[in-house]
């Protein structure tokens, strides 16, 4: 085999296998999805959707460009705006990390970047527990 030939398989394939991993990383179980609607800036997501052992909630907010990934901590909550600080482009979340489907950038359940070319944490949204609820402010 000529060396060309053998350098531009050898591509071929890496190139394949490289695909391969994004597809299986994709199809890991889908997290819960709660569709809700905004109201006042707010998002308001009942506390019993993080009964079990669940610790993550994708809220999708009627009218809202991305996703916020709503990450229980012991006893208090982060909510992750889904879009990624280096192009904008909306994220991924499955029960290991966020990433983007588009340049490859990771973050972790924090927003902390954990693989360029983002170099910015995600946005965080406030949150406060109010009685059986979550309420995530959008402001």
């Amino acid at each position: 085999m000529e060396r060309r030939n053998f350098i531009k398989q050898g591509c071929v394939a890496c190139m394949a296998f490289m695909g391969a991993g994004v597809l299986l990383e994709s199809c890991s179980p889908g997290l819960s999805l709660l569709k809700t609607t905004v109201k006042n800036k707010s998002l308001v997501v009942p506390l019993n959707k993080f009964s079990g052992t669940t610790n993550l909630l994708v809220v999708r907010g009627s009218g809202l460009e991305n996703d916020i990934l709503l990450v229980k901590n012991e006893n208090s909550f982060k909510a992750l705006n889904m879009k990624c600080t280096h192009e904008g482009v909306g994220l991924t979340a499955t029960d290991k990390k966020i990433f983007c489907s588009a340049h490859g950038s990771v973050f972790d359940f924090n927003g902390k970047v954990l693989k360029e070319p983002a170099l910015r944490p995600l946005t965080e949204f406030p949150t406060e527990i109010n009685d059986d609820t979550i309420i995530i402010h959008l402001t």
